[in-house]
């Protein structure tokens, strides 16, 4: 049986957008995510089973967590989400094909790498 999810449960926003390079005066790099992209979203976090977490350890996405978002067909993998001033990559998009009135999204995400 699917989750079937509140209004109240999307009490967190984010940004989601491109990321963009920038240079300090320095000469020192750092990306930020481009604002002519970004689209500001609220999200439910997603609980994920103790069964789950332990079938992740060790493998490369056992560092990730999940996050619900309305549908929206302009995000995709290429995209960063920015939580509280912290980036984080778009591992997976596993979107709602059906055909319901509210549709949602589950996006996996990992912390982006610094220096990377």
């Amino acid at each position: 049986m699917v989750k079937q999810y509140k209004p109240n449960d999307f009490n967190h926003k984010c940004q989601i957008g491109l990321l963009k390079t920038h240079t300090t005066a320095t000469g020192g790099k750092f990306e930020k995510i481009d604002p002519d992209s970004v689209i500001v979203v609220r999200f439910a976090s997603k609980m994920r089973t103790i069964a789950f977490q332990f079938q992740l350890i060790g493998t490369e996405t056992s560092d990730t967590f999940e996050i619900v978002i309305r549908h929206n067909k302009k995000i995709s993998k290429k995209m960063c989400v920015q939580i509280d001033s912290v980036l984080y990559n778009i591992i997976n998009i596993s979107p709602d094909e059906s055909a319901k009135i509210m549709r949602y999204d589950i996006l996996t995400l990992q912390e982006k790498k610094k220096g990377a």
